[in-house]
């Protein structure tokens, strides 16, 4: 009978009462907040985490939580041969020219130190998870596996008082491994699952993904004795003689600062839910989010106002639907896949697929093209048009098969493709092109346009294994027709951030570092992976500059072969 790890059961109350001094700060109770104190406390050092809301987890608790590390020891003792060197070449080829060489270096170098402290100091347990690079077999340097990594379950009732303390992830099933999640039918057929599989770990609070890697961090982080506040603002950062050394806090009573000897690490995410800023540095207008409502720039605030500079670098915009419920009290926003799925497509307003619909950077870059000839966005507003083969075999977002769609999703639905063409404002010659050509494709096994379905990372996220041949690809044929048009969702991972250098410091606008002031995670610009992405790199970004600020903060850093040592 498979029996989880337990770990040590926490029995430290929450009520924490807040000091007048620490040694470092960490504003916002994600990974890379919980992993700074973690990195503080191991030391001897007093650490303090801030979190405005209620729950502590932040972004990291709603994610898939994975991490992503080229020759981790968990690779190398399976076997693979890989080195941060090659990782490095990786994440530079995504980047096209954008990021930070010397701030990638860092992170290749650092990830697999970062992973082994976090298990041998802070009882973290890592497992591999069989995965392609996103641009494997593509490029050079990619991998078939090796660099995904994630937690083994945590047991809920081990963190004792501060279970009710954790976010939990409405968007992904936490409960679930990767090996686990990869045996069962693709998760657009979640309703065919056996019940028994989440029922199990239900009963025993297992927690797993985000929501499990939170809740190591956060067990992590109460043992070693850090102060953990919840329902607390940072109203300002204090600064003297160019030297970041507090915060001031909003409290009942007014405002009160709290004296940060070593510093201060900014990790409070991005600015999803702040309108102003995700219309302006998002790019497109009427963005929501899948991140928690809290997230609403506040790194950039407190920054800003003692001279950190901004930088921002290219990146891929999610699809996604309102689904029943609220986060927060705010609609709950949650990332479309299924236009990955057979029987499915995705048509701008002329009919036309304008990119692979299996994997989420093809289309999201497409989607902020401007066409300056006629000063339009050719691929947005867009449509997912699917059949009933895909109403009868798969859910959409939380509808299953034979369920009627919620009323403000405005879907369409139609005995004819021109008919569905009138209906949405869909070029009806240009659709019944576009399919007719989509589903030689799918007879084929073949996306000759964008090769839909064709890379590895792709058919195991996104494909339906059940199907023979190329398992993203399904003739769009058998009436009534459906159109969805979706719309723009964040997932907390944002286009700007605060720039900083190798060590997770905070940059001025003359590329200086602002002494005692370091912003990690998605407070920081995406140095890494530049106009690229890989999954897992938020959450190990996160980690790495946590570790790398304190360290730094503290005096200690680490020391890191130089730029052309790893190139």
């Amino acid at each position: 009978m498979r029996v989880p790890e337990r770990r040590h059961a926490l029995t430290r109350k929450p009520s924490t009462p807040v000091a007048h001094d620490y040694d470092i700060i960490a504003v916002g109770a994600g990974t890379g907040g919980l992993v700074a104190a973690i990195t503080a406390a191991h030391t001897g050092r007093r650490a303090l985490v801030i979190e405005k809301t209620s729950l502590l987890g932040g972004v990291t608790a709603y994610s898939q939580g994975q991490m992503w590390a080229a020759a981790s020891d968990q690779a190398i003792g399976a076997g693979v041969t890989d080195s941060p060197a090659a990782g490095y070449r990786y994440l530079r080829r995504l980047g096209l020219g954008h990021g930070d060489a010397d701030v990638t270096a860092a992170f290749c170098q650092l990830a697999p130190e970062v992973l082994r402290f976090l298990t041998d100091e802070a009882g973290v347990p890592w497992r591999l998870v069989d995965l392609a690079d996103y641009y494997f077999p593509v490029f050079d340097d990619a991998l078939e596996t090796g660099r995904y990594l994630e937690v083994a379950p945590y047991i809920g009732a081990d963190l004792g008082p501060w279970r009710s303390l954790l976010r939990v992830s409405p968007h992904v099933p936490y409960r679930l491994t990767h090996d686990v999640l990869y045996d069962l039918p693709c998760g657009a057929r979640s309703h065919t699952w056996d019940a028994r599989v989440t029922a199990e770990r239900e009963a025993g609070d297992e927690l797993a993904m985000g929501t499990g890697l939170a809740a190591h961090l956060l067990h992590a982080a109460v043992e070693l004795g850090v102060d953990i506040i919840t329902d607390t603002t940072v109203h300002s950062l204090v600064a003297h003689e160019n030297r970041v050394t507090g915060v001031e806090l909003e409290t009942d009573g007014g405002r009160r600062p709290v004296a940060a000897r070593d510093g201060v690490v900014l990790a409070t995410g991005g600015y999803d839910w702040h309108p102003e800023l995700a219309r302006e540095f998002e790019v497109n207008l009427g963005m929501t989010s899948a991140a928690p409502p809290s997230i609403v720039g506040d790194h950039l605030r407190l920054a800003g106002a003692v001279g950190g500079r901004l930088s921002h670098h290219p990146k891929a915009i999610r699809l996604g639907v309102r689904v029943p419920g609220d986060d927060d009290g705010r609609p709950l926003n949650r990332v479309l896949g299924a236009m990955a799925m057979p029987h499915a497509l995705l048509v701008n307003r002329d009919g036309r697929r304008f990119g692979d619909e299996s994997f989420y950077p093809s289309i999201g870059h497409a989607i902020k093209e401007i066409d300056g000839r006629t000063q339009t966005t050719p691929n947005w507003p867009c449509w997912m048009v699917f059949d009933q083969q895909f109403r009868d075999r798969y859910q959409l977002g939380p509808v299953r098969p034979g369920e009627e769609f919620p009323v403000e999703w405005g879907v369409v639905s139609a005995s004819d493709l021109d008919e569905l063409a009138a209906t949405t404002g869909i070029d009806a010659a240009g659709l019944a092109t576009q399919v007719e050509r989509f589903n030689t494709f799918c007879d084929t096994g073949h996306d000759a346009d964008f090769g839909r379905g064709s890379r590895p990372w792709a058919q195991r996220n996104y494909g339906d294994p059940e199907m023979s041949g190329n398992p993203c690809l399904g003739t769009v044929a058998q009436p009534p027709f459906y159109a969805l048009r979706p719309g723009l969702v964040g997932t907390g991972i944002p286009t700007l951030g605060l720039a900083t250098d190798r060590h997770g410091s905070v940059l001025d606008h003359r590329g200086l570092p602002i002494a005692g002031l370091y912003a990690v995670g998605n407070s920081s610009t995406l140095h890494e992976v530049g106009a690229g992405y890989q999954s897992g790199v938020a959450n190990t970004r996160a980690a790495v500059f946590a570790y790398a600020a304190v360290r730094h903060a503290s005096g200690d850093a680490t020391q890191l072969r130089e730029l052309e040592e790893i190139q």
